[in-house]
């Protein structure tokens, strides 16, 4: 049995016609024929149910399918990330994150890993977690970094480590009565206007019920996290954002919030038992380093 005998049989069970599929992978269809007959004979089963015009598979080719496809899969897997390995021998570490963290996050990691291995190439994106993950499974990334949500909870293929944790604040504009005091209570926001970036972690902000008897007032839900500080500054709204150095303190007050809400946590995460390159494995542990 070999790769292309597998191959081959994948490709008649989804024409069911052989001179189709001989067609479709270049190849004469007595050579097709050959090669299936040997691939019955070696299994000692029949694979296929041969009539007139097509072909239909039989119990033994449907049971067999399921295991040619995973076979296939795993194998093309392992191609992509070989490829990988070779892009990052040369330097490349392929990477991605969500939007938010890439914009305040990532250019400060990757600043200071350049600094200390300055040949280092990057391929970085800026993608919705539930892409990353697919992404890392798929082999088409090595690293990925975003905020852990339920999904990821339940997925035993993914290492995820927390890399970094940064404390919610309220900014409101500089004319806001609020811009002055160092700290506030969620319970006193009542009658104020929230501005709300919905991402995959719809509603989160808000979702304060233990320490609030009301539903907070939105305003305006942005497409853009980077919109937030903009429309604040413009006196839209007030929100609750991550203290993190992007915020404008030229235009936005930062104030304490006295409930504790938790943190965002920035997760950094791997596909399990892969084989990552020097140069990656050398990135990952940097930003281990630096928890």
């Amino acid at each position: 049995m070999n790769l292309q005998q597998l191959e081959y049989f994948k490709k008649i069970a989804e024409t069911e016609n052989f001179t189709t599929a001989a067609t479709l992978i270049s190849v004469s269809q007595p050579a097709l024929s050959k090669a299936i007959s040997k691939l019955e004979d070696e299994l000692k089963v029949p694979l296929f149910q041969r009539n007139k015009r097509n072909v239909t598979l039989t119990s033994y080719g449907k049971s067999f399918l399921i295991h040619t496809d995973l076979a296939l899969l795993q194998i093309e897997k392992g191609i992509e990330e070989l490829k990988f390995m070779v892009n990052s021998e040369e330097g490349n570490i392929s990477i991605a994150s969500t939007h938010c963290i890439g914009t305040y996050f990532m250019p400060f990691i990757i600043s200071g890993f350049l600094s200390i291995s300055p040949d280092t190439k990057f391929q970085f994106n800026h993608q919705p977690t539930s892409k990353i993950i697919k992404d890392l499974k798929e082999g088409k990334i090595s690293l990925g970094f975003y905020e852990k949500n339920d999904n990821l909870l339940t997925n035993t293929e993914i290492e995820s480590i927390p890399v970094k944790k940064e404390k919610y604040v309220l900014i409101v504009a500089k004319n806001h009565f609020l811009a002055k005091e160092t700290e506030v209570s969620l319970k006193d926001l009542k009658n104020e206007s929230f501005i709300v970036y919905c991402d995959e972690n719809k509603d989160k902000m808000l979702s304060y019920s233990e320490f609030i008897d009301y539903t907070p007032k939105v305003s305006i839900q942005p497409s853009e996290a980077s919109m937030l500080g903009g429309l604040v500054a413009a006196g839209v709204g007030i929100t609750i954002v991550p203290n993190t150095p992007l915020i404008n303190t030229n235009t936005l007050s930062i104030v304490n919030i006295k409930e504790d809400i938790g943190y965002k946590t920035i997760y950094m995460g791997w596909l399990k038992n892969s084989s990552l390159s020097l140069n990656t494995t050398k990135f990952k542990d940097y930003v281990l380093s630096l928890i």
